[in-house]
């Protein structure tokens, strides 16, 4: 399931997007940053919370964390970065938290946080002395007993900033197949109301 969020935090324009997959005793999250060329780590995706419905698992461990990462220095300059090593799960009120910062995240000053696409020409402090940062999109994969491939993903809220410092909901994005139903379905309808139209018109002569 997809879902995306965009609104407005402290430090500006916020948006993001995630793909949650449910397997047997998995769940993969593949969280995305949409806005470019952000100013500050205020806009940097930080983590996710999902709720899952039919029962929640006990815990949750990272099993993998991939994407790629750029080291951005003052100016926008980009080199590689070191490999992910900072974003941590936890399960906390029925929810999954997979965070660099705030629950669930691993100690000490936040780093791997999610940043758009560059140029990186408007990055301050907050941004270049957080080293390195995921580029785009990352790619995480949980260990989660007793979720199986039917768990459904009941709702996500994405998280922003080293504090987190903001949340936004997320909006959840219709599957292709429910979009080809929903036009099927209306077609079907149209057809119908023809056949009707016609039919009062024939009766009518």
């Amino acid at each position: 399931m997809s879902f995306t969020a965009s609104g407005t935090g402290g430090d500006g324009p916020e948006s993001a997007s995630a793909t949650i997959t449910t397997g047997a005793g998995t769940v993969t999250v593949v969280l995305s940053s949409l806005i470019a060329n952000p100013k500050a780590a205020g806009q940097e995706v930080s983590g996710i919370q999902i709720t899952l419905g039919g029962g929640v698992p006990a815990s949750t461990s990272l099993f993998s964390a991939s994407g790629t990462t750029i080291n951005i220095a003052d100016g926008g300059g980009v080199t590689p970065g070191a490999a992910i090593s900072h974003w941590g799960t936890t399960v906390s009120g029925g929810t999954i938290f997979l965070a660099t910062a705030g629950t669930g995240a691993v100690g000490g000053k936040p780093t791997d946080l999610i940043i758009g696409p560059g140029p990186y020409t408007n990055a301050n402090p907050s941004i270049t002395g957080r080293n390195p940062q995921i580029q785009n999109t990352g790619t995480f994969v949980l260990t989660a007993a007793g979720v199986t491939a039917s768990t459904a993903i009941n709702s996500a809220v994405f998280e922003f900033g080293t504090g987190p410092d903001s949340t936004l909901p997320g909006v959840p994005v219709p599957e292709p197949t429910t979009l080809l139903l929903a036009g099927t379905a209306l077609v079907g309808l149209g057809a119908a109301w023809r056949r009707r139209r016609s039919q009062r018109a024939l009766a009518a002569v």
